[in-house]
């Protein structure tokens, strides 16, 4: 019985898979004598020339399986991966592209791609000219004189034929490796490349632009700002590692690449190498003092570490250099705000958006700053103006979750702030919170059966959860203040321990008219995690309320003295001293202040990364050594504050 073509393939198949390599190659042969354009037979022969290592014979049929058959993807992989191999990468990138027009894409194609980019990478131009030419064709200067050659590459630049201009100076440097006009030619053309690559840069074309500049390095590989752009967009993807190596590479060749270090600073600050990102800003005002982009960058650096003096004198000095500099304004409002310094912040985010009425975080800026100043209305409007503007910005998405008058509004938002990003974790444990609120424990349980549970908020979650009864939820300060204050006994005074800027004070004095507050004003007396000492200092400003008494020095200084007389009986305490120790220090002098009618406030209860070990660990070592217990009657997550009442045992 004779054989068919299928039968045939088949039998060659099997004959490569058992490394039986002749009679593989004797059945394709004998498809290809009668159907010689035949594709699976093509590609199966030059995969056994790969096999047997020849690599040049392998070509031909790979092109001609595609030719055959353009839409099978493994013919075109198999091409690009040899032509990789022989380090023809010019041709490798053509055949690439060509693919890709075909439709093809995904994992093994990311792979080539990359592998070509380092291949190009590294080489230098020598190894580029003799890869795709000395073994594939004629040397140009084989058929022209040299000024020939010089003029056709000129020719064909003028004319937009770069690859070509670029493969005649390449043969030109082939024989004649110091030729200026070759070598200023190749430079030329690879500025033109940087050129076109910046404008593709510049219009958002980040695959395009990183072709070009590839394109640029394989042609001169000392060109410093091809590496910082390519570092950029790297960058920009989330390949940090990639792009820092690439700034590297940049500064090597120009060490006074003033750019190239506030970018290398940028990256640096992106991933919370803070210090390291700041000597790069220092270095860059070192070199260019002028340029207000470093110093702003530079004022963000400090900001995240919390010294926020040196980040309002570098957004100072950003401002001096460009007094329109919306995005410095609204950066030194937002280090005003961590200082607690509110009306200032408005009045920088104000003068930001005077000069750029669409910059989105501005508006969320304000919302957050009137949000901490009690005015929920205002804060409601600027939030939503933000998303007006981008419904997706999901910072202000969050601030909104914040302003809910109820679980239904809070709820909401958290769903919104999941819709625009699913990935969003404080949203989605917020959001099993909420349900277990309303009845629905199911998505909560299932959080907690999984890796997050020890997670602070799920610890957080789970301590209120486990509750003899479950506290109303609030989601900002001011509605839980106004709830517990309903509570209290508003003939008595209301005691503070840690005022700042008196911002919780003012609300509460409208309600009590007399209230003693206990500060040092001049920050955190002890370093508290990431803060530093000294942190949330009012700078020794003690703030101006009528009816408040402030008792000014460390508690340990302060509060035997004061407690040494009979004090009023509080209606309630606001701890917002935030340290163990400093919260346990004040718990004890408010032991004689204290009855069961008082509530206790403390405002980092919750939700930090370690908050057992602070105002909780004080409120539970109190209650310990003084034998009572506590009903707790509100919390907020949003917050982290708990309100309770102490109840003797």
């Amino acid at each position: 019985m004779e054989l068919t073509v299928k039968d045939i393939l088949q039998k060659g198949i099997n004959a490569h898979k058992a490394g039986m390599f002749q009679e593989a190659e004797q059945s394709y042969n004998l498809i290809l004598k009668t159907q010689p354009n035949h594709p699976d037979a093509n590609h199966n022969m030059g995969i056994l020339s790969v096999n047997l290592g020849k690599l040049e014979d392998a070509l031909p049929f790979f092109k001609k399986a595609i030719n055959a058959k353009p839409n099978f993807i493994q013919f075109w992989l198999s091409l690009i991966s040899v032509l990789i191999s022989l380090k023809r990468t010019t041709e490798a990138q053509t055949v690439l592209d060509k693919a890709k027009e075909k439709g093809a894409n995904g994992e093994k194609f990311n792979k080539l791609e990359q592998q070509l980019y380092d291949l190009v990478k590294l080489q230098p131009i020598s190894n580029l000219s003799n890869s795709d030419n000395v073994k594939n064709k004629t040397n140009i200067l084989d058929t022209l004189k040299l000024a020939q050659a010089i003029n056709l590459a000129k020719k064909k630049s003028k004319e937009g034929y770069i690859e070509e201009a670029k493969l005649i100076y390449q043969d030109i440097l082939i024989k004649f490796s110091k030729n200026k006009k070759a070598i200023d030619g190749l430079k030329e053309l690879a500025e033109n490349y940087f050129c076109k690559g910046h404008s593709l840069h510049v219009q958002g074309k980040l695959q395009e632009s990183m072709k070009a500049y590839k394109m640029v390095v394989s042609i001169n590989k000392n060109h410093s700002k091809t590496y910082n752009n390519m570092g950029m967009i790297l960058d920009s993807k989330g390949n940090t590692g990639e792009a820092i190596a690439l700034y590297k590479k940049a500064l090597s060749i120009n060490p006074d690449y003033a750019d190239c270090y506030a970018n290398m600073g940028n990256t640096l600050l992106k991933i919370g190498k803070l210090e390291d990102a700041i000597t790069f800003f220092v270095k860059a005002v070192s070199i260019n003092p002028n340029n207000e982009n470093y110093y702003n960058s530079m004022g963000s650096a400090f900001k995240t570490q919390g010294k926020l003096e040196e980040a309002i004198k570098n957004f100072k000095k950003a401002l001096s250099c460009n007094p329109d500099y919306a995005i410095a304004y609204n950066n030194m409002g937002a280090a005003l705000h961590a200082q607690g310094l509110l009306e200032d912040a408005i009045e920088f985010f104000k003068k930001a958006l005077s000069i750029k009425p669409d910059l989105i975080d501005c508006y969320s800026n304000l919302g957050s700053v009137f949000q901490d100043k009690g005015n929920l209305e205002e804060s409601i409007q600027f939030y939503k103006k933000a998303l007006s503007i981008n419904p997706n910005h999901t910072t202000s998405a969050w601030g909104l979750v914040g302003t809910a008058k109820n679980i239904n509004e809070s709820k909401s938002w958290v769903e919104y702030c999941l819709k625009v990003d699913k990935n969003y974790e404080k949203a989605k444990l917020t959001l099993s919170a909420l349900k277990f609120y309303k009845g629905d424990k199911s998505f909560f349980n299932s959080l907690m059966d999984s890796s997050i549970k020890d997670h602070p908020y799920m610890r957080s979650f789970s301590w209120v959860f486990n509750l003899p009864k479950l506290p109303e939820l609030f989601y900002n300060r001011w509605t839980l203040f106004d709830s517990m204050v309903s509570l209290s006994n508003k003939d008595r005074p209301f005691y503070e321990f840690g005022v700042w800027r008196g911002i919780a004070f003012s609300y509460l004095i409208k309600t009590f008219k007399k209230g003693y507050g206990f500060d040092s004003f001049q920050g955190l007396p002890e370093r508290w995690y990431n803060e530093d000492a000294g942190s949330y200092s009012s700078s020794g400003i003690i703030p101006k309320i009528n009816g408040g008494e402030f008792i000014v020095g460390k508690f340990e200084d302060t509060l035997p003295e004061f407690f040494s007389e009979q004090r009023p009986t509080a209606s309630l305490i606001n701890f917002d001293s935030d340290l163990y120790s400093s919260t346990i220090f004040a718990l004890n002098f408010s032991k004689k202040i204290i009855d069961k009618n008082t509530i206790l406030i403390f405002d980092e209860f919750l939700i930090n990364n370690n908050w057992e070990q602070d105002e909780y660990k004080a409120l539970n070592e109190f209650c310990l050594n003084n034998n009572y217990s506590y009903e707790v009657l509100a919390v907020s997550f949003f917050t982290k504050q708990v309100a309770l009442r102490l109840i003797d045992k």
